[in-house]
């Protein structure tokens, strides 16, 4: 019998043979779980599952290279008992597709057998160390509804979760964060992740948040509504809102109350000169010369004052 380490742990673990009817799919398989489940209480049912597997783009894919390999390359990781399949749903999906046409050659698979009394905690740590730092084949929507659903299981602190992941605390938390917001906003469209993301960690936006409340609101609307392009455009706003200028701030007032899109108000912002590199540069510089520690500092420094006289001398062309 051969053994699997998984974190710190060792298990035993055998290899055969199973039919892949008698298998079942893992509920709180994040790439099914959001799309069927209906609330925490109730979870999908296993040929809801399997609807939805074989529906799926990758699992198609994975089916010619299965068929084309003639079988499998690694095993499906099942646990013992209920004979669920902890580790390689796709793969069973796929393996269901290829015995509707012979069920033959296609009604067993190979799999790994872990032990019934398996604990949780290192289910999760299993699947992170195969999607979250190995293959990474979980999108960080996937990997994030994982994450929340073992934060509200478990009830482990974000450090913890995140060790067991070996990912970093703040990015554990970025995701967090990010997914329970879909929760709170009733968005749990995946294609809406990266959207939530670049707005929940935009500085400028959250600091604008203060004067406009609404602004946020009206951002999850459009990102909702498909109405903003991409994720990116996000920042769009976050340059608008921390433009030191009086249009900036009425055409930020403006994409706060849904009067205008945040496109035709970036464009008319950056007419005036003030969002563009060259502009930011020389504000940076203003704010540094008139800083009370400058001064100072250029008493202290010949170089430095070597520099602004260069610098004074460089200007009066402009003037």
């Amino acid at each position: 019998m051969n053994t699997l380490t998984i974190g710190k742990k060792e298990f035993q673990v055998k290899e055969e043979e199973i039919l892949q009817a008698s298998l079942k799919f893992y509920v709180d398989n994040p790439r099914v779980y959001s799309a069927l489940r209906v609330s925490d209480d109730i979870k999908p049912d296993q040929s809801n599952i399997e609807k939805l597997m074989i529906s799926m783009e990758h699992v198609k894919q994975l089916r010619l290279s299965i068929e084309s390999n003639g079988g499998l390359i690694d095993p499906l990781i099942v646990r013992d008992g209920d004979l669920v399949v902890l580790e390689g749903n796709s793969r069973l999906a796929a393996y269901r597709i290829l015995c509707q046409k012979d069920p033959i050659s296609w009604g067993k698979v190979k799999c790994l057998i872990l032990p019934s009394d398996i604990d949780e905690s290192s289910i999760f740590t299993l699947l992170g160390q195969y999607h979250i730092i190995g293959r990474k084949d979980w999108s960080p929507y996937e990997q994030a509804g994982y994450l929340y659903r073992r934060s509200k299981e478990s009830k482990l602190s974000v450090d913890i979760m995140a060790k067991e992941l070996g990912i970093k605390k703040g990015d554990a938390q970025r995701y967090l964060k990010v997914f329970s917001f879909m929760i709170e906003t009733k968005d749990l469209e995946p294609t809406n992740w990266s959207y939530y993301d670049e707005l929940l960690k935009n500085k400028s936006i959250n600091n604008a948040t203060k004067s406009h409340p609404e602004l946020v609101n009206t951002l999850v609307l459009q990102i909702k509504n498909k109405e903003i392009q991409q994720a990116s455009d996000i920042r769009k706003v976050g340059e608008i809102a921390k433009c030191p200028d009086k249009k900036a701030k009425k055409v930020l007032a403006e994409i706060a109350s849904g009067q205008k899109d945040i496109y035709n108000g970036f464009e008319q912002v950056k007419d005036t000169g003030k969002i563009d590199s060259i502009y930011k540069k020389m504000r940076a510089f203003r704010e540094l010369i008139t800083d009370s520690e400058f001064a100072d500092s250029i008493n202290d420094s010949p170089e430095i004052k070597y520099e602004i006289k260069k610098i004074l001398t460089l200007l009066n062309k402009f003037s």
